[in-house]
């Protein structure tokens, strides 16, 4: 097999994780913060086909049928592919375990997207593929750190995907810790890569620092929003 060059891309399978309950934002689906009349989700979908990828695989656990109802009205040609989890709980790793299973079996690299990184954009995650293309010999993961913090999206080859797969219940936190040679830590000063959204007053200050308009959708008649009760 001829080793991918700078002009010959990596087959890259996108994950998208969104399964999480958000009980620290008062139970909402982050990805569903509209942020200038766009959600987060859309945003970042948009993002991630801007630059030619692969259809994203969306994992979804609490709020599925909420997100999914979200995902009814966009155009087709922009719709992730859908997967759920349906214990989103049972294991830190489930969601990641879940959507690495639908990913396409010849997928050369992965990417790992949260839905909650309202700043990132095509230039984010473009700057990630092209650092992971150009990664030190031996280096098997990559993950953006700003100030020593680890951040997202992060990057792992088809090896470490396999490693995961084989090994059900396994984090990538964990697979770094045992392989740490094979971990290359890309230091930079993008904090788009390690904001994200956890409570109502980090929405508020996203909207203080940017200037946006951020605001969340009325629920779709007929949905249950309560992760509790999923």
């Amino acid at each position: 097999m001829n080793t991918p060059t700078a002009s010959q891309p990596l087959r890259t399978g996108v994950l998208i994780l969104a399964a999480g309950a958000g009980r620290r934002m008062g139970g909402r689906a982050k990805c569903l913060l509209q942020v200038q009349g766009q959600s987060l989700l859309e945003r970042l979908v948009c993002a991630v086909r801007g630059l030619g990828l692969h259809t994203p695989v969306l994992v979804l656990g609490h709020h599925a049928a909420e997100i999914q109802a979200h995902l009814a009205h966009w155009p087709e040609h922009l719709t992730p592919r859908q997967v759920v989890n349906p214990a989103p709980e049972d294991d830190p790793a489930s969601s990641l375990h879940t959507g690495l299973r639908a990913l396409d079996a010849d997928v050369q690299a992965v990417m790992v997207l949260l839905a909650d990184q309202p700043l990132i954009n095509a230039a984010d995650i473009g700057a990630v593929l092209g650092a992971f293309q150009r990664r030190p010999a031996g280096s098997k993961v990559l993950v953006p750190t700003v100030d020593g913090v680890p951040g997202h999206p992060v990057m792992f080859d088809a090896a470490v995907r396999a490693d995961l797969l084989a090994a059900p219940g396994t984090s990538l936190r964990e697979w770094r810790a045992a392989h740490p040679q094979a971990t290359w830590s890309w230091a930079g000063d993008n904090a788009h890569h390690t904001r994200d959204l956890d409570t109502p007053a980090d929405v508020d200050a996203l909207a203080r620092d940017t200037g946006w308009v951020c605001r969340w959708p009325e629920p779709a008649a007929g949905v249950n929003t309560d992760p509790a009760s999923a």
